[in-house]
């Protein structure tokens, strides 16, 4: 077979080039379209591998071969609408996630933001059996052991929203009610508390950076009230101290605050060898206190709430849908608020329009982009995200009470989440199989939601999930938002 080259004439660099083809006919085609797809994409790896790669802009390159049969031609375009709103979806849940956020600051853009931290105070963990053991002094200790005191030591997780150059002032304060065993709980519940604090702290950002799981010195310290301290002292070796829900039924847990001028949001760690209580004690002839180390790890959550009053989506409400165009073109994400962007492909179908349903999808591309103008400061976008289906009544879609993660790229290996790239400010996503599915109508969506998102690897299996994750306030203004398509059709 001979190959006839033909190199086109030059286009002015400054053009913009919305659409690119490449012309190749082979004798005949296969009938069936799966077998049509694969055969099609396998051609134009060879065909796109000139149109990435040349010297010089590649505007078309000709291919001939015998023409008694069809035609087909790989086409690039970013022209397919994405349909755009920005929704606030229900059922936030917060609760027994790696972290949590404290503090109050007021957003540019999503108005006055403040968050509080509920958790129990529960029994020692330990992480290589994954159990509870015993609050308990040594046999030999038992009788003849002396309180001395108790701490609360904290953990930041690295997150930090707000002006960072002004303190916070940290309130540590006893839980009145207990937490429901086993509930989920979401971002606008809270519990209650005595608002008299145990503890309170005025810290720098200094002070959180410095707080790191590497040295005890240097992470946020709180000393509880000594008759508190005594209480807890006293369940050691007692029934309390060896069963889980008698011991948070006693204990109960605390709540952390800020005053309500501050204008930062910390977050906080709160999972195991993190942050912890801590109560010391010594027995007759000891020279160095001893410490029954405690835990975080039952019932937690933040509460986060959000006064949008006088901001672009003031009037917005649960399950509504507030489309682009009523918000300057722009959409929102705002994680522990349930404020998503919605989207969707009406045009997709015009792929199909050539009159053949025999389209394979080379590649293809969603590309987020966040409004640089926005991202300044300590305003910076979810560091990962990923995407759900949506339905129409702008519920997240579940399936076994799980949501319906959008899984894409399966040809080389499932992609669940994007990481924001910060040089190319933006997000991107391979929807080239997700695409196919939906041309070749093994799949039908209502739309897609934005989500924060967090994978988690299991230490013993190592299986990775992928989760929701509420427990920052981070945010994103999307002002672009588009799909880039390569795919072959015949003609």
């Amino acid at each position: 077979m001979k190959l006839k080259l033909t190199k086109l004439k030059q286009v002015s660099k400054t053009t913009t080039l919305q659409k690119r083809t490449l012309i190749f006919t082979q004798n005949s085609f296969l009938k069936n379209s799966w077998n049509f797809t694969l055969k099609m994409r396998n051609v134009a790896i060879m065909l796109l591998s000139a149109f990435f790669f040349s010297c010089e802009d590649p505007i078309n390159i000709a291919v001939d071969t015998p023409s008694t049969g069809g035609q087909f031609s790989t086409t690039f375009t970013d022209t397919l609408t994405v349909t755009r709103s920005t929704v606030m979806i229900d059922s936030v849940v917060t609760s027994e996630q790696t972290g949590a956020v404290v503090g109050h600051y007021k957003d540019p853009v999503f108005g006055d933001v403040s968050a509080t931290i509920f958790t129990e105070i529960t029994l020692p963990y330990d992480p290589t059996s994954g159990t509870y053991y015993p609050f308990a002094i040594t046999t030999s200790d038992s009788l003849t052991s002396v309180y001395d005191s108790m701490y609360v030591y904290l953990v930041h997780n690295g997150f930090s929203y707000g002006d960072s150059t002004k303190p916070i002032t940290l309130n540590l304060h006893r839980l009145t009610q207990d937490f429901v065993k086993n509930k989920k709980y979401l971002n606008d519940e809270a519990l209650t508390y005595n608002p008299t604090p145990l503890a309170t702290q005025v810290l720098t950002y200094k002070d959180f950076k410095r707080a790191t799981v590497s040295t005890t010195d240097s992470l946020i310290k709180f000393k509880v009230p000594d008759a508190i301290g005594r209480e807890i002292f006293a369940l050691a070796n007692k029934p309390e101290g060896r069963d889980i829900d008698k011991f948070t039924a006693a204990v109960k847990g605390f709540a952390f605050t800020v005053n309500q001028n501050a204008s930062t949001v910390y977050g906080l760690s709160l999972t195991a060898g993190t942050s912890y209580p801590l109560v010391y004690y010594h027995a007759p002839g000891d020279t160095v206190a001893k410490g029954l180390y405690l835990s975080f790890l039952g019932g937690r959550f933040s509460n986060i709430k959000s006064d949008r009053q006088g901001t672009v989506l003031q009037d917005i409400k649960q399950f509504q849908s507030i489309p682009s165009t009523a918000t300057g073109n722009k959409t929102y994400i705002q994680t522990g608020a349930g404020i998503t962007t919605k989207m969707s492909f009406p045009t997709l179908t015009n792929l199909l329009k050539n009159g053949s349903n025999n389209v394979a999808i080379n590649k293809a591309e969603l590309i987020l982009e966040p409004d640089l103008d926005q991202v300044t400061g300590n305003f910076f976008p979810p560091i990962q995200i990923a995407l759900v289906e949506i339905g129409k009544d702008n519920r997240l879609k579940k399936t076994n009470n799980l949501e319906d993660f959008v899984a894409l790229d399966v040809a080389s290996g499932t992609q669940y989440v994007s990481d924001y790239s910060k040089t190319n400010n933006n997000y991107k996503f391979n929807f080239t199989s997700y695409i196919q599915e939906l041309l070749n109508n093994r799949k039908t969506t209502d739309g897609i939601a934005i989500v924060p998102s967090i994978l988690s690897t299991n230490s013993s299996t190592g299986a990775t999930t992928i989760g929701i994750y509420n427990n920052n306030v981070a945010r994103a203004v999307f002002k672009n938002i588009k799909l880039n398509v390569y795919y072959s059709g015949k003609r």
